[in-house]
């Protein structure tokens, strides 16, 4: 539970680990990926020791080709998916690795959403026959979303086309377009944030389609009303917390962290990073601390909550990198 002094310590510990990533990392670095970056580590209850972290990086650059993704400054956005996401980082650089090159092989594009990909792949799939079974399946799920929806499907849905590939296939795609039409009925707006969202409601064991979308439209209504600006980069949010509670039950913690947070003078600039870290905190709380949350629901909410995290910094270097090459 997450009250008001509880959120001052959670924001306190925040801002200090902030301060250190940013002393530590080279200069240059947008600052909504280092706030993505330090949002990985309290998420998962984690310290961040920039002596670690920068062991890390420097390991994943010297043992990466020399046009890899991995030379650049996503190479920090990953280390931290490793350090909080692996028991042993450096064995999971490995296996990130070996499950990037099946999914070149399979088809996928060599990106920097691929490495998240192969994250997201050897976090949910045991290794052997079965990754490979589900690598394809996740190419040909790919496909099948771009076939409907060609403009909107781009690299940035690698790592949830691998969730999906996980699921009952044979209502997959009529089930995702179902939550696309009817959620862009209101208050919902189209675009890749709404398609994104459809593909993490997909992922809910609830059967009942209506009451999914009823759930995450009272979660849209919950967070304005409270006086929060609900964006696109928030929908995704939205999904998670639709699988994880109802707004009654969840709210006030969210309300009263991101209150707290954007009172930080580092968030200044970046209120609407404030709601979706107080988001993503309060769904990891509540996956890890719900004993009634099953075993496959936890696994594959921390995977949605890597994939949005990782996505969205790897959008912002994948920004910035267009952005220098521009001249801008």
């Amino acid at each position: 539970m997450v009250d008001r002094e509880k959120a001052k310590q959670l924001a306190s510990e925040f801002a200090r680990e902030y301060e250190q990533l940013v002393n530590a990392v080279s200069w240059g670095v947008d600052k909504r990926q280092l706030l993505s970056i330090i949002a990985q580590y309290a998420a998962a209850g984690r310290s961040f020791s920039a002596k670690e972290f920068l062991q890390l990086s420097d390991h994943l650059k010297a043992n990466s080709g020399w046009f890899s993704g991995l030379k650049g400054s996503f190479n920090y956005s990953v280390t931290a998916l490793l350090i909080t996401g692996f028991d042993d980082p450096y064995k999971g650089f490995e296996d990130m690795q070996k499950s990037y090159q099946l999914l070149v092989e399979t088809g996928f594009r060599k990106t920097i959403f691929t490495y998240i990909t192969a994250i997201t792949l050897i976090a949910t799939v045991e290794a052997g026959e079965e990754r490979k079974k589900v690598a394809v399946q996740a190419k040909e799920v790919y496909e099948k979303m771009k076939k409907h929806h060609y403009f909107l499907t781009s690299h940035d849905d690698y790592p949830l086309s691998v969730l999906l590939a996980q699921q009952e296939q044979s209502e997959l795609i009529e089930k995702i377009e179902f939550y696309y039409t009817e959620l862009s009925k209101g208050p919902f707006r189209k675009g890749n944030d709404l398609q994104l969202l459809s593909h993490i409601l997909a992922q809910s064991a609830n059967h009942d389609r209506e009451r999914i979308v009823e759930r995450a439209i009272r979660w849209f209504e919950a967070l304005r009303s409270s006086g929060l600006k609900v964006k696109g980069l928030h929908y995704p949010l939205i999904g998670l917390l639709v699988l994880v509670d109802s707004p009654e039950r969840l709210i006030g913690e969210i309300f009263v962290l991101t209150e707290v947070f954007n009172q930080e003078k580092l968030f200044k600039w970046y209120k609407d990073m404030g709601l979706l870290i107080a988001g993503q905190i309060i769904v990891r709380q509540k996956t890890t601390s719900d004993t009634a949350a099953s075993t496959s629901l936890a696994v594959s909410i921390e995977a949605l909550l890597q994939a949005q995290q990782a996505a969205m910094t790897a959008a912002i270097s994948a920004g910035a990198a267009a952005a220098v090459s521009s001249g801008e």
